[in-house]
C-alpha cells in the first residue's frame, strides 16, 4: 500500500471546510437511509452518501482492518460499482480522509468565529471535540489521530497531509488564544502558539484514550491551565 501525496495534498489547499470529530456533515442518518433505499442502483448513487458510509467503517475499524467486503456491505455497492467510482480501497479512503479533515476544520472555524468571548468560544470547541471523539464504552476516537497512529509512521503522504492539517488547526486556535490574551482572559506568560500546540497534543491524547471508554473531561484542566490568573 502506498498513498499518493498528490491525492492527499490536492485538498489541503482548500480552506478549513467536524468538527474535529462530530460535526461532519457527511454523517447523517437521513442521507444513509435515503441511500440504502436505493441500494440496487450501482451508478446512480450519490458519492457523498457512499463516502459517508465508508467513513463510518474506516473510522471504527481503521484502514488496514477494513476489507473490500466490509466496504461493499457498508455502502450497499456492488464490487464493480465501487471500483469504477473510486478505483480501489486506498482511493476511497483518501476521499473519506480529505472530506473528514475539511469538515473538521470548517466546524472549528465556525465555532471560533461565533459570537462570544475567546474563552467562551474555546470552551464550546473543547466540549464539541470531547463529545465527538468519545463514547460511553469506547468511541471511534478522531480519524485524524487514528490515521496518525496507524498510517503516518509508514506513509509519507499521510504524514504530510496531517502536518498541514494540524498546522491549520493550531493556527486557528492560536488566533483565538491571542485574542483572549489581549482581553486578559488567557494567560500571557506563555505564547499563544505554544498554548495552541499544547491543546492540539492534549486533544490527540484524549481522542486516543477515548477509544477504550475513558471519558475524563481533560479539557476542564486545559481551560484552567490557559485561563488568565485573577
Amino acid at each position: 500500500m502506498k498513498f499518493s501525496s498528490g491525492t492527499f495534498l490536492a485538498a489541503s489547499g482548500s480552506h478549513p471546510s467536524n468538527e474535529f470529530c462530530e460535526e461532519t456533515a457527511l454523517l447523517t442518518d437521513r442521507f444513509q437511509m435515503r441511500y440504502r433505499q436505493r441500494m440496487g442502483r450501482p451508478r446512480e448513487f450519490q458519492e457523498q452518501i457512499v463516502v459517508s458510509d465508508a467513513l463510518q467503517i474506516f473510522w471504527r475499524q481503521g484502514y488496514r482492518a477494513t476489507s473490500i467486503p466490509d466496504l461493499l456491505s457498508a455502502t450497499g455497492l456492488e464490487r464493480g460499482s465501487l471500483y469504477k467510482a473510486f478505483k480501489d480501497k486506498q482511493s476511497l479512503f483518501e476521499r473519506v480522509f480529505n472530506a473528514y479533515l475539511q469538515s473538521g476544520r470548517a466546524a472549528l472555524k465556525q465555532t471560533l468565529n461565533a459570537p462570544g468571548t475567546p474563552l467562551e468560544r474555546l470552551t464550546v470547541w473543547f466540549d464539541q471535540a470531547s463529545r465527538g471523539c468519545s463514547g460511553a464504552f469506547g468511541g471511534p476516537g478522531c480519524l485524524a489521530v487514528n490515521a496518525m497512529v496507524e498510517l503516518a509512521p509508514f506513509e509519507r503522504a499521510v504524514r504530510i497531509r496531517l502536518a498541514r492539517h494540524w498546522a491549520i488547526v493550531e493556527a486557528a486556535l492560536a488566533r483565538t488564544l491571542c485574542e483572549g490574551q489581549g482581553q486578559q482572559e488567557i494567560r500571557s506568560d506563555v505564547s499563544a502558539e505554544d498554548l495552541a500546540q499544547m491543546i492540539v497534543r492534549t486533544f490527540a491524547g484524549m481522542a486516543t484514550f477515548s477509544r477504550q471508554g475513558n471519558r475524563t473531561d481533560v479539557f476542564k484542566t486545559v481551560l484552567q491551565l490557559v485561563r488568565s490568573k485573577p
